[in-house]
Protein backbone atom coordinates (compact mmCIF):
# COMPACT_ATOMS: atom_id res chain seq x y z
CA UNK A 1 0.00 0.00 0.00
CA UNK A 2 3.00 2.49 0.79
CA UNK A 3 4.69 1.93 -2.55
CA UNK A 4 1.41 2.43 -4.44
CA UNK A 5 1.36 5.36 -2.29
CA UNK A 6 4.69 6.52 -2.96
CA UNK A 7 4.13 6.28 -6.78
CA UNK A 8 1.27 8.55 -6.80
CA UNK A 9 2.75 10.83 -4.81
CA UNK A 10 5.63 11.01 -7.54
CA UNK A 11 3.49 11.30 -10.42
CA UNK A 12 1.65 14.45 -8.73
CA UNK A 13 5.55 15.37 -7.89
CA UNK A 14 6.30 15.06 -11.88
CA UNK A 15 3.51 16.58 -13.17
CA UNK A 16 3.75 19.71 -10.87
CA UNK A 17 6.86 20.23 -11.89
CA UNK A 18 5.97 20.04 -15.85
CA UNK A 19 3.46 22.70 -15.07
CA UNK A 20 5.57 25.00 -13.25
CA UNK A 21 9.44 24.08 -14.71
CA UNK A 22 7.86 23.79 -18.24
CA UNK A 23 8.94 21.14 -21.18
CA UNK A 24 10.04 22.30 -24.47
CA UNK A 25 6.90 21.62 -26.82
CA UNK A 26 7.64 20.88 -30.48
CA UNK A 27 6.63 23.68 -32.23
CA UNK A 28 3.23 23.77 -34.21
CA UNK A 29 3.15 23.35 -38.02
CA UNK A 30 -0.37 25.12 -38.34
CA UNK A 31 -1.83 28.28 -36.25
CA UNK A 32 -4.81 29.85 -36.42
CA UNK A 33 -6.85 32.54 -35.37
CA UNK A 34 -9.65 32.05 -33.33
CA UNK A 35 -10.95 28.54 -31.99
CA UNK A 36 -10.10 25.54 -33.26
CA UNK A 37 -12.19 22.57 -32.35
CA UNK A 38 -10.19 19.63 -31.09
CA UNK A 39 -10.88 17.29 -33.88
CA UNK A 40 -9.50 19.72 -35.72
CA UNK A 41 -5.99 19.72 -34.26
CA UNK A 42 -2.65 18.07 -36.02
CA UNK A 43 -2.17 15.14 -35.16
CA UNK A 44 -5.92 14.34 -33.85
CA UNK A 45 -6.68 11.05 -34.96
CA UNK A 46 -9.48 12.70 -36.17
CA UNK A 47 -7.89 14.89 -37.91
CA UNK A 48 -10.10 17.09 -40.74
CA UNK A 49 -10.39 20.05 -42.62
CA UNK A 50 -11.31 23.41 -42.27
CA UNK A 51 -12.80 26.43 -44.60
CA UNK A 52 -11.04 29.71 -43.57
CA UNK A 53 -13.32 32.48 -44.65
CA UNK A 54 -11.88 35.91 -45.83
CA UNK A 55 -9.86 37.76 -43.24
CA UNK A 56 -9.14 34.60 -41.10
CA UNK A 57 -5.16 34.41 -40.54
CA UNK A 58 -3.05 31.14 -40.45
CA UNK A 59 0.32 30.47 -40.01
CA UNK A 60 1.48 27.12 -41.78
CA UNK A 61 5.20 26.19 -41.08
CA UNK A 62 6.26 29.51 -40.44
CA UNK A 63 4.42 30.97 -43.87
CA UNK A 64 1.70 33.46 -42.27
CA UNK A 65 -1.52 34.17 -44.18
CA UNK A 66 -3.60 37.00 -43.46
CA UNK A 67 -6.46 36.62 -45.82
CA UNK A 68 -8.19 32.91 -45.63
CA UNK A 69 -10.08 31.84 -49.05
CA UNK A 70 -8.73 28.19 -48.57
CA UNK A 71 -8.81 24.93 -46.96
CA UNK A 72 -6.33 23.76 -44.41
CA UNK A 73 -6.06 20.22 -42.58
CA UNK A 74 -5.00 16.93 -43.08
CA UNK A 75 -7.93 14.56 -44.93
CA UNK A 76 -10.54 16.00 -46.94
CA UNK A 77 -11.41 13.29 -49.86
CA UNK A 78 -12.18 13.81 -52.98
CA UNK A 79 -14.32 10.78 -54.70
CA UNK A 80 -11.30 9.00 -55.80
CA UNK A 81 -9.93 8.91 -52.41
CA UNK A 82 -7.39 10.88 -52.62
CA UNK A 83 -6.94 14.37 -50.70
CA UNK A 84 -8.69 17.60 -52.25
CA UNK A 85 -6.03 19.10 -54.76
CA UNK A 86 -6.33 22.39 -53.06
CA UNK A 87 -6.50 21.14 -49.44
CA UNK A 88 -3.08 22.60 -47.32
CA UNK A 89 -1.88 19.68 -45.21
CA UNK A 90 0.03 21.37 -42.69
CA UNK A 91 1.77 17.86 -42.16
CA UNK A 92 3.57 17.76 -45.21
CA UNK A 93 6.98 19.72 -45.41
CA UNK A 94 7.78 22.90 -46.52
CA UNK A 95 10.50 24.76 -47.79
CA UNK A 96 11.61 27.32 -45.03
CA UNK A 97 10.70 31.15 -45.84
CA UNK A 98 13.18 32.80 -48.69
CA UNK A 99 13.94 28.94 -50.29
CA UNK A 100 13.45 29.71 -54.16
CA UNK A 101 10.67 28.33 -55.39
CA UNK A 102 10.42 25.34 -58.14
CA UNK A 103 8.12 25.81 -60.77
CA UNK A 104 5.23 23.16 -60.79
CA UNK A 105 4.81 21.34 -64.18
CA UNK A 106 2.06 18.66 -63.26
CA UNK A 107 -0.91 19.93 -65.64
CA UNK A 108 -2.88 18.84 -62.73
CA UNK A 109 -1.73 20.22 -59.69
CA UNK A 110 -2.42 19.62 -56.03
CA UNK A 111 -1.04 20.63 -52.87
CA UNK A 112 -0.01 17.05 -51.39
CA UNK A 113 2.09 16.26 -54.38
CA UNK A 114 4.66 19.32 -54.80
CA UNK A 115 7.87 19.69 -53.74
CA UNK A 116 8.56 21.24 -50.69
CA UNK A 117 9.82 24.20 -51.92
CA UNK A 118 6.75 24.33 -54.43
CA UNK A 119 4.88 24.49 -51.07
CA UNK A 120 7.06 27.27 -49.96
CA UNK A 121 6.53 29.00 -53.19
CA UNK A 122 2.32 28.69 -53.13
CA UNK A 123 2.26 29.70 -49.47
CA UNK A 124 4.45 32.92 -50.02
CA UNK A 125 2.01 33.91 -52.58
CA UNK A 126 -1.04 33.51 -50.60
CA UNK A 127 1.37 35.62 -47.99
CA UNK A 128 1.56 38.25 -50.14
CA UNK A 129 -2.42 38.43 -50.64
CA UNK A 130 -2.36 36.68 -54.27
CA UNK A 131 -0.19 39.25 -55.39
CA UNK A 132 2.80 39.77 -57.28
CA UNK A 133 4.64 37.19 -59.66
CA UNK A 134 2.79 33.69 -60.24
CA UNK A 135 3.14 30.16 -61.24
CA UNK A 136 -0.22 29.28 -62.90
CA UNK A 137 -0.37 26.04 -60.72
CA UNK A 138 -0.95 28.70 -57.85
CA UNK A 139 -3.76 30.32 -59.60
CA UNK A 140 -5.38 26.77 -59.80
CA UNK A 141 -4.81 25.52 -56.92
CA UNK A 142 -6.58 28.60 -55.10
CA UNK A 143 -9.54 28.35 -57.80
CA UNK A 144 -9.78 24.50 -57.04
CA UNK A 145 -10.55 25.98 -53.04
CA UNK A 146 -13.20 28.09 -54.22
CA UNK A 147 -15.23 26.06 -56.35
CA UNK A 148 -15.61 23.75 -53.70
CA UNK A 149 -16.78 26.12 -51.45
CA UNK A 150 -19.42 27.93 -53.68
CA UNK A 151 -20.37 24.68 -55.49
CA UNK A 152 -20.44 21.53 -53.19
CA UNK A 153 -20.46 23.41 -49.50
CA UNK A 154 -22.89 26.16 -51.22
CA UNK A 155 -25.52 23.44 -52.13
CA UNK A 156 -25.38 22.49 -48.53
CA UNK A 157 -26.26 25.78 -46.88
CA UNK A 158 -22.71 26.65 -45.71
CA UNK A 159 -22.25 29.39 -47.80
CA UNK A 160 -23.93 32.90 -46.64
CA UNK A 161 -24.50 35.31 -49.59
CA UNK A 162 -22.36 38.19 -48.34
CA UNK A 163 -19.41 35.04 -48.54
CA UNK A 164 -20.20 33.91 -52.23
CA UNK A 165 -20.39 37.77 -53.11
CA UNK A 166 -16.85 38.05 -51.14
CA UNK A 167 -15.71 34.83 -53.21
CA UNK A 168 -17.08 36.21 -56.61
CA UNK A 169 -15.21 39.36 -56.56
CA UNK A 170 -11.67 37.74 -55.43
CA UNK A 171 -11.73 35.76 -58.44
CA UNK A 172 -13.10 38.57 -60.66
CA UNK A 173 -10.02 40.57 -59.15
CA UNK A 174 -7.66 37.65 -59.73
CA UNK A 175 -9.09 37.29 -63.84
CA UNK A 176 -8.03 40.41 -64.04
CA UNK A 177 -4.76 40.59 -62.83
CA UNK A 178 -3.55 37.03 -64.08
CA UNK A 179 -6.59 37.50 -67.30
CA UNK A 180 -2.68 36.37 -69.35
CA UNK A 181 -3.31 32.94 -68.20
CA UNK A 182 -6.04 31.77 -70.42
CA UNK A 183 -7.45 28.60 -69.35
CA UNK A 184 -7.57 30.21 -65.69
CA UNK A 185 -9.11 33.38 -67.39
CA UNK A 186 -11.99 30.81 -68.92
CA UNK A 187 -12.18 29.01 -65.95
CA UNK A 188 -13.11 32.34 -63.83
CA UNK A 189 -15.52 33.77 -66.53
CA UNK A 190 -17.91 30.31 -66.30
CA UNK A 191 -17.56 29.95 -62.34
CA UNK A 192 -18.68 34.20 -62.65
CA UNK A 193 -21.33 32.96 -64.66
CA UNK A 194 -22.53 30.05 -62.42
CA UNK A 195 -22.92 32.41 -59.67
CA UNK A 196 -24.62 34.68 -61.61
CA UNK A 197 -27.07 32.32 -62.35
CA UNK A 198 -27.36 30.35 -59.04
CA UNK A 199 -28.09 33.57 -57.38
CA UNK A 200 -31.39 34.15 -59.67
CA UNK A 201 -31.23 37.66 -60.28
CA UNK A 202 -31.91 38.07 -64.37
CA UNK A 203 -32.82 41.78 -63.99
CA UNK A 204 -29.76 42.29 -66.15
CA UNK A 205 -26.45 40.69 -67.25
CA UNK A 206 -23.59 42.33 -65.20
CA UNK A 207 -20.62 43.61 -67.09
CA UNK A 208 -18.53 40.77 -65.71
CA UNK A 209 -20.47 37.87 -67.03
CA UNK A 210 -19.14 36.54 -70.34
CA UNK A 211 -21.16 34.16 -72.35
CA UNK A 212 -18.91 34.90 -75.30
CA UNK A 213 -16.23 32.21 -74.06
CA UNK A 214 -16.15 28.73 -74.87
CA UNK A 215 -15.39 27.63 -71.34
CA UNK A 216 -19.24 29.18 -70.57
CA UNK A 217 -20.99 27.11 -73.13
CA UNK A 218 -22.84 24.88 -70.51
CA UNK A 219 -23.98 28.10 -68.46
CA UNK A 220 -25.07 29.53 -71.55
CA UNK A 221 -28.27 27.69 -71.57
CA UNK A 222 -29.19 29.80 -68.61
CA UNK A 223 -29.86 32.55 -71.22
CA UNK A 224 -32.25 29.57 -73.58
CA UNK A 225 -34.14 29.31 -70.32
CA UNK A 226 -35.06 32.80 -69.81
CA UNK A 227 -37.06 32.69 -72.92
CA UNK A 228 -38.09 29.87 -72.60
CA UNK A 229 -39.62 30.60 -68.96
CA UNK A 230 -41.02 33.84 -70.41
CA UNK A 231 -42.90 31.83 -73.44
CA UNK A 232 -40.82 34.14 -75.38
CA UNK A 233 -39.36 33.34 -78.75
CA UNK A 234 -35.87 32.59 -79.00
CA UNK A 235 -33.85 35.74 -81.12
CA UNK A 236 -31.47 34.83 -83.94
CA UNK A 237 -28.63 36.69 -81.80
CA UNK A 238 -29.21 34.04 -78.91
CA UNK A 239 -29.75 31.20 -80.67
CA UNK A 240 -26.71 31.86 -83.15
CA UNK A 241 -24.43 32.54 -79.53
CA UNK A 242 -25.55 29.43 -78.37
CA UNK A 243 -25.28 27.23 -81.66
CA UNK A 244 -21.81 28.74 -81.78
CA UNK A 245 -20.87 27.74 -78.09
CA UNK A 246 -22.25 24.02 -78.35
CA UNK A 247 -19.98 21.70 -77.36
CA UNK A 248 -20.44 19.72 -80.44
CA UNK A 249 -20.09 22.52 -82.88
CA UNK A 250 -17.37 22.71 -85.32
CA UNK A 251 -17.28 26.16 -87.08
CA UNK A 252 -15.18 25.21 -89.91
CA UNK A 253 -11.93 27.05 -91.14
CA UNK A 254 -13.83 29.46 -93.24
CA UNK A 255 -16.19 30.42 -90.70
CA UNK A 256 -13.15 31.26 -88.00
CA UNK A 257 -11.71 33.29 -90.83
CA UNK A 258 -14.84 35.54 -91.22
CA UNK A 259 -16.68 35.49 -88.40
CA UNK A 260 -18.70 38.06 -88.61
CA UNK A 261 -19.77 37.02 -92.22
CA UNK A 262 -20.61 33.57 -90.95
CA UNK A 263 -22.85 35.27 -88.21
CA UNK A 264 -24.77 37.89 -90.98
CA UNK A 265 -25.70 34.42 -93.23
CA UNK A 266 -26.38 32.53 -89.59
CA UNK A 267 -28.96 35.46 -88.52
CA UNK A 268 -30.36 35.85 -92.10
CA UNK A 269 -31.05 32.34 -92.38
CA UNK A 270 -32.75 32.43 -88.58
CA UNK A 271 -34.85 35.12 -89.63
CA UNK A 272 -36.07 33.72 -92.75
CA UNK A 273 -36.72 30.34 -91.65
CA UNK A 274 -37.89 31.40 -88.43
CA UNK A 275 -39.05 35.06 -88.03
CA UNK A 276 -39.15 36.35 -84.90
CA UNK A 277 -37.41 32.68 -83.46
CA UNK A 278 -38.47 29.72 -82.43
CA UNK A 279 -41.23 29.34 -79.62
CA UNK A 280 -40.50 26.31 -77.49
CA UNK A 281 -42.55 25.89 -74.70
CA UNK A 282 -42.21 25.69 -71.21
CA UNK A 283 -41.87 22.81 -68.78
CA UNK A 284 -42.51 21.70 -65.08
CA UNK A 285 -38.57 20.20 -65.36
CA UNK A 286 -35.97 22.34 -63.45
CA UNK A 287 -32.55 23.52 -65.25
CA UNK A 288 -29.85 21.63 -64.15
CA UNK A 289 -26.38 22.38 -65.28
CA UNK A 290 -23.33 20.69 -64.48
CA UNK A 291 -20.37 22.83 -63.65
CA UNK A 292 -16.87 21.31 -65.46
CA UNK A 293 -14.42 23.29 -63.19
CA UNK A 294 -11.37 22.78 -63.16
CA UNK A 295 -10.86 21.17 -59.71
CA UNK A 296 -9.58 17.22 -60.81
CA UNK A 297 -11.75 16.36 -57.94
CA UNK A 298 -15.08 17.20 -59.29
CA UNK A 299 -14.98 14.50 -62.24
CA UNK A 300 -17.16 14.67 -64.46
CA UNK A 301 -18.87 17.56 -63.22
CA UNK A 302 -21.36 18.42 -60.18
CA UNK A 303 -24.75 18.99 -60.84
CA UNK A 304 -26.08 22.29 -59.75
CA UNK A 305 -30.04 22.70 -60.32
CA UNK A 306 -31.74 26.24 -60.46
CA UNK A 307 -35.89 25.73 -59.69
CA UNK A 308 -36.92 29.01 -60.86
CA UNK A 309 -35.84 28.13 -64.92
CA UNK A 310 -37.44 25.42 -66.42
CA UNK A 311 -35.15 22.59 -68.90
CA UNK A 312 -35.76 23.91 -72.01
CA UNK A 313 -33.45 21.24 -73.64
CA UNK A 314 -36.06 17.90 -73.16
CA UNK A 315 -37.38 19.07 -76.80
CA UNK A 316 -34.40 17.97 -79.13
CA UNK A 317 -36.26 18.64 -82.27
CA UNK A 318 -36.20 22.43 -81.91
CA UNK A 319 -32.49 22.62 -81.17
CA UNK A 320 -31.71 20.09 -83.59
CA UNK A 321 -33.17 23.29 -86.18
CA UNK A 322 -30.73 25.48 -84.75
CA UNK A 323 -28.04 23.23 -84.84
CA UNK A 324 -28.57 21.98 -88.38
CA UNK A 325 -29.20 25.71 -89.90
CA UNK A 326 -25.30 26.19 -88.32
CA UNK A 327 -24.07 23.62 -90.03
CA UNK A 328 -25.99 24.69 -93.37
CA UNK A 329 -24.15 28.03 -93.20
CA UNK A 330 -20.72 26.90 -92.40
CA UNK A 331 -20.77 24.17 -95.93
CA UNK A 332 -22.44 27.12 -97.70
CA UNK A 333 -18.75 29.72 -96.61
CA UNK A 334 -17.00 26.50 -97.42
CA UNK A 335 -18.30 25.89 -100.86
CA UNK A 336 -17.71 29.79 -101.43
CA UNK A 337 -14.91 30.70 -99.92
CA UNK A 338 -11.23 30.63 -101.69
CA UNK A 339 -9.43 28.94 -98.78
CA UNK A 340 -6.47 28.49 -100.91
CA UNK A 341 -6.31 31.85 -101.93
CA UNK A 342 -6.59 33.71 -97.94
CA UNK A 343 -3.92 30.60 -96.91
CA UNK A 344 -1.68 31.86 -99.44
CA UNK A 345 -2.02 35.12 -98.42
CA UNK A 346 -1.55 34.75 -94.52
CA UNK A 347 0.86 32.25 -94.72
CA UNK A 348 3.53 33.50 -97.48
CA UNK A 349 7.08 32.38 -96.36
CA UNK A 350 10.29 30.93 -97.31
CA UNK A 351 10.70 28.50 -94.60
CA UNK A 352 8.62 25.54 -94.02
CA UNK A 353 5.75 25.68 -91.09
CA UNK A 354 7.15 22.96 -89.04
CA UNK A 355 10.11 24.79 -89.05
CA UNK A 356 8.91 26.97 -86.10
CA UNK A 357 7.80 24.02 -83.18
CA UNK A 358 10.50 22.53 -81.82
CA UNK A 359 10.52 18.29 -81.77
CA UNK A 360 8.10 18.44 -78.74
CA UNK A 361 5.61 20.30 -79.58
CA UNK A 362 5.77 18.52 -82.92
CA UNK A 363 4.44 15.48 -81.43
CA UNK A 364 2.21 17.88 -79.50
CA UNK A 365 0.49 19.24 -82.83
CA UNK A 366 0.36 15.12 -84.16
CA UNK A 367 -1.52 14.15 -81.22
CA UNK A 368 -3.81 17.18 -81.58
CA UNK A 369 -4.71 16.55 -84.81
CA UNK A 370 -6.15 12.94 -84.04
CA UNK A 371 -9.51 14.63 -83.64
CA UNK A 372 -11.22 18.25 -83.43
CA UNK A 373 -12.83 18.24 -80.01
CA UNK A 374 -10.85 17.37 -77.48
CA UNK A 375 -12.26 17.21 -73.74
CA UNK A 376 -9.94 19.23 -71.80
CA UNK A 377 -9.02 16.42 -68.99
CA UNK A 378 -8.04 14.29 -72.53
CA UNK A 379 -5.64 17.57 -73.39
CA UNK A 380 -4.09 18.04 -69.86
CA UNK A 381 -3.16 14.27 -69.97
CA UNK A 382 -1.31 14.45 -73.44
CA UNK A 383 0.74 17.85 -71.80
CA UNK A 384 1.53 16.06 -68.35
CA UNK A 385 2.99 12.67 -70.73
CA UNK A 386 5.09 14.93 -72.71
CA UNK A 387 6.31 17.66 -69.91
CA UNK A 388 4.99 20.71 -71.41
CA UNK A 389 2.51 23.45 -70.08
CA UNK A 390 -0.86 23.30 -71.42
CA UNK A 391 -1.51 27.29 -71.75
CA UNK A 392 1.74 28.26 -73.02
CA UNK A 393 1.46 25.06 -75.53
CA UNK A 394 -1.50 25.92 -76.99
CA UNK A 395 -0.57 29.59 -77.23
CA UNK A 396 2.62 28.28 -79.04
CA UNK A 397 0.38 26.21 -81.52
CA UNK A 398 -1.72 29.43 -81.96
CA UNK A 399 1.16 31.31 -82.55
CA UNK A 400 2.67 28.93 -85.44
CA UNK A 401 -0.63 28.78 -86.95
CA UNK A 402 -1.33 32.61 -87.05
CA UNK A 403 2.20 32.61 -88.89
CA UNK A 404 1.82 29.86 -91.26
CA UNK A 405 -2.20 29.96 -91.69
CA UNK A 406 -3.96 33.52 -91.07
CA UNK A 407 -5.79 32.46 -87.68
CA UNK A 408 -5.07 30.70 -84.87
CA UNK A 409 -5.39 26.56 -84.73
CA UNK A 410 -6.92 26.37 -81.35
CA UNK A 411 -10.08 27.22 -79.88
CA UNK A 412 -9.30 26.77 -76.10
CA UNK A 413 -12.48 25.60 -74.22
CA UNK A 414 -14.32 22.54 -72.98
CA UNK A 415 -14.18 21.18 -75.34
CA UNK A 416 -11.09 21.95 -77.03
CA UNK A 417 -11.69 22.91 -80.87
CA UNK A 418 -8.78 22.17 -82.95
CA UNK A 419 -9.21 23.31 -86.58
CA UNK A 420 -8.21 20.20 -88.50
CA UNK A 421 -9.01 21.76 -91.58
CA UNK A 422 -7.12 24.60 -91.45
CA UNK A 423 -4.23 22.21 -90.08
CA UNK A 424 -4.68 19.95 -93.73
CA UNK A 425 -4.01 23.33 -95.48
CA UNK A 426 -1.15 24.49 -93.63
CA UNK A 427 0.41 20.98 -94.35
CA UNK A 428 -0.89 20.84 -97.77
CA UNK A 429 0.71 23.81 -98.74
CA UNK A 430 4.10 22.87 -97.08
CA UNK A 431 4.06 19.71 -99.17
CA UNK A 432 3.37 21.67 -102.53
CA UNK A 433 6.10 24.00 -101.69
CA UNK A 434 8.57 20.98 -101.29
CA UNK A 435 8.13 19.49 -104.19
Amino acid sequence: MEFIVTLLVAAVLVRCIKIYVGVPKKESPLVLSGDVDDSFASGSRNAASRWLSAGQSFVCRGYAVEDGMVYVGERMRDFTGMNEGCLIDPSLPVAPCGTPYERVKDALPRYEKLTPEQRGGYLHWLGRGRSGPVDSAWLFLFLYGIERRLFVDGPRGNVSSQERNELADEIRRLAVLYGEHRSFRGYCKNLLAVEWALKGDYAEIPEWVDFTDRFCAGTFNVIFALYVSRNQPIPAEVAFQWAALHPEFVPGTAARRAPDDFRRLFLDAYTRNFDEGIVIHKNRSPLNLIYKGANPSFGNGVKLSIPSLPDPFLLATPLKKIRALAAECVSEMEREGKLGERLRQHGATEEEPLDYLDDTHREFLARLAEKTLWPRGQVLSVCESLAIVPDSSVELLNSWACVTGGIPLIDDGDPLFVDISLLQEILVRESSDAG
